[in-house]
C-alpha cells in the first residue's frame, strides 16, 4: 500500500509539472501554433511592372479583369451540380473546370480561378443565386496582361502563364510557388525578375474541417513590379512589321523564274538596329501571334492555331500555320547567300588572300584546280565579266571571285594540316557560330561548319555523307572524304551548311557600319520603379570586333554603296534620294534544296555616317533584289520620312 501511495503521488505530481509546463512555460509558443491552426495564409500575386518603348507608349500594362472561383470546401456536396450550372452559365467546358479544381497549383483551402473576364451579367446572376444554385462560387477583381497596341512586337513582348513544373526546378524560381503567374516568352521571361514584384500575403480563418469561416483575416499588401524600358520605337517597329507583311504578300504574288509557280513566302524577318550602341530599334517576325491568346491559358483551337502540343491530345503532324510563335530574328536558322561575302571578304583581307586594289577574275562558272572532275560551281550570271576590283565583285555580287577566296583558305588549310582552318576561326572571330547576347530567350547561335561538323554528319550516316564502294563480299565499305574544297568553296559564298540567324548578320553589318565593333544587341533601355524613377541604365556592351583595320572596313563600307547605286540593288532603289541619304547594302539569294531562294538584303544608312542597320529577309522570296531589297527601301524611307514612292514593288532576279 505504501508503495502504491508513493507511485499515485508521483503520477500526480508529474502530471501537476506538466500541466504547469504546457500551461505557463510554453503557452506562448502553443498560442501560436493554435493561431496558425485555424489561419490559413494565401499569397498574393503582385501588380507586374509595364513594358514600354523608348518613348515612354506602353507595350504591355494591366487591366481589371472579374474572377469566377470556386471552392471546393464550400459545395456543400453539390459539387456536380454546380460544376454543371457553372459550365453552361459561362460557357466553359466542365473538363476544362475540372483540370483547374484538381490541380496541385492550389491548396485544398484557396479558392480556385476557373474562368476570367467574366461578364457583369454573370456575376449578377451567380450573385442573386448563390445560396441555391452556386454554393461556394465567389468572384473578385484581379488583373491580368493589357495589350493596348495589339499584337505589335509579339515575339519581343512574350506573354505570361502559370508557372511550370520544369521552371519550378530552376534555381532563378526557388522563391516561387505552383500556381503563379510568371513570364513564358520574350522580353516577360527575361525581365521576370524586374516585372514580377513582391508578393503579398492574405490570412484565411478556417475551423477544425477546414471550412472557410473569414477570408480575409489579415493581409500584407502585395509590392508592384518595376517597369521596363525597351530601346523599341513602337513607330519603327509599326513600319518593319507593315512592310515585311507587305513584302511576303508581294512575293505571293511573284513568280519564281525557275519553277514558274508562285513564291511560297512562308515567312520572314526584319530587324532595325542602332549600329553604334546594339540597341534594337525594330524586330518583326512574320507570322506572328496575338498574346492575349494565352491569358486563362490555352485550349486545343487555340494550341492548333499557334501549332502547338496539347496535353491529352495528338500532336500536329505538320506545322498548317508556319509556326508563328518562332521568333525568325533569333531563332530562324539560314543560309546567307551572297550578304556573307562582305565577311569573305574580310577574311580574305585579314590573311591577305585579297587586297583592296587587287584584281580579280569574274568568269561564268569556276573550277577548283584540284578536282579532276572538273565540276562548274557556277556564277549567278552566266557573263563572263573578266577581271575586277574587289569593290566592283562585291558591287555586282561576282560568285566565282567569292569561290576563289574560299578554294584558297582550302588550300591554306590543306597545306597547314592544321584541322582548324582560319577561314572558320576568322569567321567566328565576326560573331558567327555564337549568340549575340540579345537580351530574349531561346536565341540559336547558329553554324559556320567546319572538319569536326562533317566529321559528324559521316558518323551519324556514313552512306549519305562518305564515299561508299562494294566490297567483293558483298559488303559495302565507306570512307569519310573529310573537309573537301567545295565545302570552303560553298562557304565562300554562304552557302553549303553554314546557318546564320538575321540578328547575327545584322550585328556583323553594324560592325562594318562603326568601323568594325561588334556590340551585343539589346532591347532593354532602362529600369523604372512604378513612380517612374530609373533604377538601372542598361548601356551598350562590345562582344568583339572585325579582325581587319579601321581602314579596311571603310574600304567595305564605302564598297557597299555601289550595290543601290549601280549594283544589285539599283533597280529597288530608284527614286529614292541617294544623294543625300546614301545606302550601303548587299543583296543575297540563298539556295536551300527542295525549296524555292530565299531572300536576303542588308542595309547601312546614312552610309558614311551610319544611324541604321536594316536588315530583310523573305523564306522562299525569290532572289535579293527581288523582295527583301524592296522591304527594307520602304523601312528605309519609313524612319528617314520619306515620302513612300506608291505601292510595293518585286524587283528584278538579281542576287
Amino acid at each position: 500500500m505504501r508503495v502504491l501511495a508513493a507511485l499515485t503521488a508521483f503520477m500526480f505530481a508529474a502530471l501537476v509539472t506538466r500541466l504547469w509546463f504546457l500551461q505557463v512555460l510554453a503557452s506562448e509558443q502553443f498560442a501560436k501554433l493554435a493561431d496558425q491552426n485555424q489561419v490559413r495564409i494565401v499569397p498574393i500575386q503582385p501588380l507586374r511592372g509595364l513594358i514600354l518603348d523608348r518613348n515612354g507608349n506602353i507595350l504591355v500594362g494591366n487591366r481589371a479583369s472579374t474572377i469566377v472561383l470556386v471552392d471546393r470546401l464550400g459545395m456543400k456536396g453539390q459539387d456536380e451540380q454546380v460544376l454543371f450550372r457553372l459550365s453552361n452559365l459561362l460557357h466553359v467546358p466542365v473538363q476544362d473546370i475540372l483540370d483547374r479544381l484538381n490541380s496541385v497549383k492550389y491548396l485544398p483551402y484557396q479558392p480556385v480561378p476557373v474562368a476570367e473576364d467574366v461578364s457583369k451579367q454573370a456575376i449578377f446572376y451567380i450573385e442573386e443565386h448563390k445560396e441555391d444554385l452556386f454554393p461556394g462560387v465567389s468572384y473578385e477583381v484581379g488583373s491580368v496582361r493589357d495589350y493596348p497596341q495589339g499584337n505589335l512586337a509579339a515575339h519581343i513582348l512574350g506573354y505570361v502563364g502559370e508557372i511550370s513544373d520544369k521552371q519550378l526546378q530552376l534555381p532563378e524560381f526557388r522563391h516561387s510557388r505552383p500556381g503563379e503567374i510568371v513570364g513564358k516568352a520574350g522580353v516577360e521571361a527575361t525581365y521576370e525578375p524586374q516585372l514580377h514584384g513582391t508578393d503579398g500575403i492574405r490570412g484565411i480563418q478556417v475551423n477544425a474541417q477546414g471550412l472557410v469561416l473569414d477570408e480575409d483575416f489579415g493581409s500584407r499588401p502585395a509590392k508592384p513590379g518595376d517597369n521596363v524600358v525597351l530601346s523599341i520605337d513602337d513607330k519603327a517597329q509599326r513600319l518593319a512589321e507593315s512592310s515585311l507583311a507587305a513584302g511576303i504578300q508581294l512575293a505571293r504574288h511573284t513568280a519564281d523564274r525557275t519553277s514558274g509557280k508562285y513564291l511560297a513566302a512562308t515567312g520572314g524577318a526584319v530587324i532595325v538596329m542602332n549600329p553604334n550602341n546594339g540597341q534594337v530599334l525594330a524586330m518583326a517576325s512574320n507570322p506572328s501571334y496575338d498574346p492575349r491568346i494565352f491569358l486563362g491559358g490555352l485550349n486545343y483551337r487555340e494550341a492548333l492555331r499557334l501549332d502547338l502540343c496539347y496535353p491529352g491530345r495528338p500532336c500536329p503532324k505538320k506545322p498548317k500555320h508556319n509556326n508563328p510563335l518562332l521568333n525568325r530574328a533569333i531563332q530562324g536558322l539560314y543560309p546567307a547567300g551572297s550578304t556573307f561575302k562582305p565577311f569573305v571578304a574580310t577574311a580574305a583581307l585579314k590573311e591577305r588572300l585579297a587586297t583592296m586594289k587587287g584584281k580579280y577574275n569574274c568568269p561564268s562558272y569556276y573550277v577548283a584546280p584540284v578536282d579532276p572532275t572538273r565540276h562548274h560551281f557556277n556564277n549567278w550570271s552566266p557573263y563572263n565579266y573578266g577581271s575586277m576590283s574587289l569593290t566592283e565583285a562585291l558591287v555586282i555580287s561576282c560568285d566565282t571571285v567569292f569561290y576563289s577566296f574560299g578554294y584558297n583558305f582550302w588550300l591554306k588549310y590543306h597545306r597547314s594540316g592544321d584541322a582548324n582552318d582560319v577561314f572558320q576561326r576568322d569567321l567566328r572571330l565576326m560573331g558567327f557560330a555564337r549568340k549575340t547576347g540579345i537580351d530574349l530567350p531561346n536565341e540559336q547561335t547558329g553554324l559556320i561548319p567546319d572538319y569536326a561538323y562533317v566529321k559528324r554528319l559521316y558518323d551519324s550516316n556514313p552512306r549519305f555523307y562518305g564515299s561508299c564502294q562494294k566490297q567483293p563480299n558483298g559488303k559495302t565499305s565507306c570512307k569519310f572524304p573529310g573537309w573537301l574544297p567545295g565545302d570552303s568553296i560553298e562557304l565562300g559564298i554562304g552557302q553549303g551548311y553554314l546557318q546564320v540567324t538575321p540578328l547575327q548578320l545584322a550585328a556583323a553589318y553594324s560592325a562594318i557600319a562603326n568601323g568594325g565593333t561588334i556590340y551585343a544587341p539589346h532591347l532593354g533601355w532602362r529600369i523604372e520603379n512604378p513612380d517612374g524613377d530609373v533604377i538601372q541604365e542598361i548601356g551598350k556592351q562590345a562582344t568583339g570586333s572585325l579582325p581587319i583595320t579601321r581602314r579596311e572596313v571603310l574600304f567595305l563600307r564605302n564598297a557597299l554603296k555601289g550595290v543601290t547605286r549601280f549594283g544589285t540593288a539599283s533597280s529597288a532603289f530608284t527614286g529614292f534620294p541617294l544623294g543625300s541619304i546614301p545606302v550601303a547594302g548587299k543583296t543575297g539569294t540563298a539556295d536551300i534544296a527542295g525549296q524555292q531562294p530565299y531572300s536576303w538584303f542588308a542595309a547601312m544608312a546614312p552610309a558614311d555616317h551610319p544611324k541604321y542597320v536594316v536588315v530583310g529577309l523573305v523564306e522562299q522570296g525569290g532572289h535579293g533584289a527581288t523582295t527583301a531589297a524592296p522591304i527594307v527601301r520602304r523601312v528605309l524611307e519609313g524612319l528617314f520620312g520619306i515620302p513612300a514612292g506608291g505601292p510595293l514593288r518585286a524587283g528584278p532576279n538579281v542576287d
